[in-house]
């Protein structure tokens, strides 16, 4: 059963959907061989969300006045997708020249508007360009455009042989060279990046502590635009690099929590099932700060309020009645 629980008190802006685009929208160009190994070219946009948020899409939808939906049962996700190249032409890319993409994000809006601009006089369907030399440029800027591809090593050897280069040549890609934070970024493009890939928790540890905390996480790439949002937090948390390929930027200070993080969030409100998700985290900050010292019947309270906040407590150390046990154990040692 899809939960809707829709933010009665939100209400869809343009930067909010610019944000939710940074972490979670796609702007790609498919490449399409036919067995005679003609190129075509699909162009396309989508945000993919999990299917509980399913009516922020729908929103998007009709804000935006194009596009479709389209649901995946087996991953628990939804779609919004545009592909009609018009809809490209005429809505999405002034949507995002007005409202400002940042980072690997915009470097591949940038070469997607080429891409379109070069198709944008052919067929409706699947474009097939004449040349050689256009092919292959087409081909580098889509390939260019996102530097993590689900591609195999089999697919870049098949577009080699459709562009009549040897398998051993390589294609020179084009870097990413968005790398500072050129425009200013608005509140409610924080608050979409925040639907998308934020996260807003509530942990509770071996030895009967419970805190809470709030972290966003992006590419490596968009260091820059964490340090940006950052800084829009009067720079209070830190920025660390988890992996090789993405970064967090955490806040877990409860005097931190409760005097920027929250007021931020109640002035720029998200919309989808994560805004659950934020008003327990909100309920457990504020007993935290306001009780400084919590007694069993506190600290049980909180843990049948949150437990299952995130993920139905898949993700917990331990089962809701060993963290039951644990605080009982804890409180008779006191």
């Amino acid at each position: 059963m899809i939960k809707n629980q829709i933010n009665l008190n939100f209400q869809l802006t343009p930067g909010y959907i610019a944000g939710l685009t940074q972490t979670d929208g796609s702007i790609s160009c498919g490449i399409v061989i036919s067995n005679n190994n003609n190129i075509s070219f699909v162009p396309s946009f989508n945000i993919t969300m999990d299917l509980d948020s399913k009516y922020v899409l729908e929103a998007i939808q009709k804000y935006l006045g194009c596009g479709r939906i389209q649901i995946n049962i087996n991953n628990y996700t939804v779609d919004y997708i545009v592909t009609v190249r018009s809809d490209l032409i005429n809505i999405i890319i002034p949507f995002f020249k007005e409202y400002k993409l940042f980072g690997p994000k915009l470097h591949a809006f940038k070469l997607f508007v080429k891409i379109i601009e070069t198709l944008k006089d052919g067929p409706k369907s699947l474009t097939r360009v004449r040349g050689a030399d256009n092919k292959k440029e087409l081909v580098i800027m889509a390939l260019s455009m996102n530097k993590t591809t689900f591609r195999k090593e089999e697919r870049f050897q098949d577009i080699k042989v459709a562009l009549g280069m040897k398998k051993d040549n390589k294609l020179p890609l084009i870097p990413n060279m968005e790398i500072s934070i050129e425009h200013e970024i608005s509140n409610d493009t924080i608050a979409g990046i925040i639907d998308g890939d934020g996260s807003f928790w509530v942990s509770f540890s071996a030895i009967g502590q419970i805190r809470t905390g709030f972290s966003i996480t992006a590419d490596v790439a968009s260091v820059p635009l964490l340090n940006a949002i950052r800084n829009r937090f009067n720079n209070v948390g830190s920025i660390l690099s988890k992996k090789i390929t993405y970064s967090t930027y955490y806040v877990h200070g409860i005097n931190q929590i409760v005097e920027t993080i929250i007021p931020f969030m109640d002035k720029n409100p998200i919309f989808s099932e994560r805004a659950n998700h934020y008003n327990i985290f909100k309920e457990v900050s504020l007993i935290l700060y306001n009780k400084k010292s919590l007694n069993l019947e506190d600290k049980l309270f909180i843990l049948d309020l949150a437990y299952d906040s995130n993920k139905n407590g898949k993700r917990r150390r331990f089962s809701k009645e060993e963290y039951i046990n644990i605080l009982h154990s804890k409180n008779k040692d006191k």
